[in-house]
């Protein structure tokens, strides 16, 4: 029985008696974007059957599976030729290691490229590392909401800003590579900018003669000392014995800049106990000191003493060395916690700065011993203290945080103990009411012999046993009376005029002062 699979090997075995040439070829069309060369197909006479031919396509002939009509044959031993002339035209040929896979589509076949491993590799990569990118944000804008909510519920004070000591200029380029390279700058650029930092402090001080004329004028020293700036708008350090005088007797200060201006400064504060005093006048636009830590100084490490020595040496500068830290001194019956150099300096250097050889303000000149022919040691306040001294006083204007007993006192000393049959100590001449030591017990006539774990032996001694507490704290006090040891709880009061220039004066004292009580 003749069947159309028949039919069709008869059709396959007539292909067979052409030969592929393609001189006797019709002669091709022009190439075209939308179909390939030799690939519009001629057809022959309808087919006989009431059906088109091999309407169900076969996947194992891509040639041949959506035609609707015979092409014209030219020659093909194989059913992979046609595919071959094919792929010649439009894409590298096909092998075993190909990078290209083949469809067909309307009787046309195709080439594309196999996608390759890594690229699955990079876009699993972008899509984790979207992902990570969206996480952050949501994470810091969760962070921001909650941290806004906050400040409006108010769990955060924000107290004035303050900005003290200065960054070196953009345009001083041997600054710059010291900063980023944490490497020493020459003495001679220190100096020139010292010379935009450091002041010459004025001042006038009471005549001493006695016979003086009531219109006579106060004798006006040429300079008292030195300071130096530490913000733009004119604060600045000093010493406390600078301007002791004339803030006893209420004389002006004046302020001398190295252009030659003067200012009329204001006291805002000091603490006579560091020794420390800060200043203010009406200016703008200075040049502010680098202010180093003083935490971080060893000894050996090279320095310079800018000032005005002897008053009229403006501008002067002196090196050498760090040679100890932490030592004591006591200048004027004041103990002042200080670090040793040896760099030369004189009167009229107190309240200068210590620089450092990166630039950075390191420590404020407060003394030097002149016994004998010693030199070389002076003694200079750890810029630190100065700078949390001049901190609080800006912000809270006293000095906060400092501890208050609330009493009077006079030294006793040993001759005087055995004089009158007492201890050696601290008298109490005075208790304000409603005080640290009221509300402990203490009474006049006591002598406090320790605080806390340290014996008490003078004013001084109190003073700097002080230091180490703070208002709130509690501690026990010791006390001599009437013969009698007693240890008492005394908890600090905090004092609200620390610092402050215009502090009240204390309660009178009992009105025999003469001898100890």
């Amino acid at each position: 029985m003749y069947t159309p699979n028949d039919e069709k090997r008869d059709e396959l075995d007539n292909l067979s008696e052409y030969s592929h040439n393609p001189v006797s070829e019709p002669p091709p069309r022009e190439p075209s974007h939308s179909e390939p060369v030799y690939s519009e197909p001629i057809c022959t006479t309808e087919p006989s059957h009431s059906e088109p031919i091999y309407t169900d396509p076969t996947h194992s002939h891509p040639m041949y599976s959506e035609r609707s009509c015979y092409e014209q044959p030219y020659g093909v031993p194989s059913h992979q030729e046609p595919q071959k002339q094919i792929l010649d035209a439009y894409a590298p040929p096909q092998d075993a290691s190909s990078e290209y896979s083949i469809f067909s589509r309307n009787s046309q076949v195709y080439t594309a490229p196999k996608r390759e491993k890594g690229s699955k590799k990079v876009s699993a990569f972008l899509k984790v590392a979207c992902l990570v990118l969206v996480c952050a944000l949501m994470s810091a804008a969760s962070a921001y909401l909650v941290m806004e909510f906050r400040f409006q519920r108010g769990d955060f004070i924000v107290n004035q800003q303050v900005v003290l000591g200065g960054v070196r200029p953009d345009n001083d380029l041997t600054a710059q590579v010291a900063t980023l390279a944490d490497e020493n700058m020459r003495a001679q650029d220190i100096y020139d900018m010292a010379l935009t930092q450091v002041v010459g402090i004025r001042t006038q001080i009471p005549s001493v003669l006695p016979f003086r004329e009531a219109d006579s004028e106060n004798r006006v020293t040429p300079v008292s000392g030195s300071g130096f700036i530490i913000s733009s708008d004119g604060y600045i350090l000093t010493n406390y014995h600078v301007i002791e005088m004339a803030h006893r007797s209420n004389l002006p200060i004046s302020v001398v800049l190295e252009d030659g201006s003067e200012y009329i400064a204001r006291i805002v504060g000091f603490e006579a106990t560091n020794d420390v005093a800060l200043l203010k006048i009406n200016a703008t636009g200075l040049n502010p000191a680098i202010l180093g830590d003083s935490d971080d100084i060893r000894v050996g490490e090279r320095v310079y003493a800018v000032g005005n020595p002897l008053g009229d040496l403006a501008y002067t500068m002196t090196e050498g060395i760090i040679s100890a830290l932490d030592r004591v001194v006591t200048v004027d019956r004041i103990t002042i916690n200080a670090f040793q150099f040896s760099a030369a300096v004189n009167r009229g250097n107190s309240g200068g700065p210590i620089y450092n050889q990166r630039g950075e303000v390191i420590g404020i000149v407060t003394a030097k011993v002149i016994r004998g022919n010693v030199e070389g040691i002076g003694f200079a306040i750890p810029i630190n203290d100065a700078v949390e001294i001049a901190t609080a006083l800006i912000e809270d204007g006293y000095i906060s945080g400092r501890p208050l007993i609330g009493v009077t006192i006079v030294n006793v000393n040993p001759i005087e103990a055995e004089h009158y049959g007492r201890v050696p100590g601290v008298a109490i001449l005075s208790v304000n009411s409603d005080s640290a030591a009221d509300n402990a017990g203490l009474e006049v006539g006591d002598i406090i012999v320790s605080l806390g774990d340290e014996s008490v032996t003078s004013v001084d001694s109190l003073r700097q046993t002080l230091r180490s507490h703070y208002a709130g704290d509690t501690t026990e006090i010791t006390v001599w009376r009437e013969g009698e040891t007693l240890v008492l709880t005394i908890t600090f009061d905090e004092d609200f005029y620390a610092g402050r220039p215009d502090r009240p004066n204390p309660e009178p004292l009992p009105q025999e002062t003469d001898e100890i009580p």
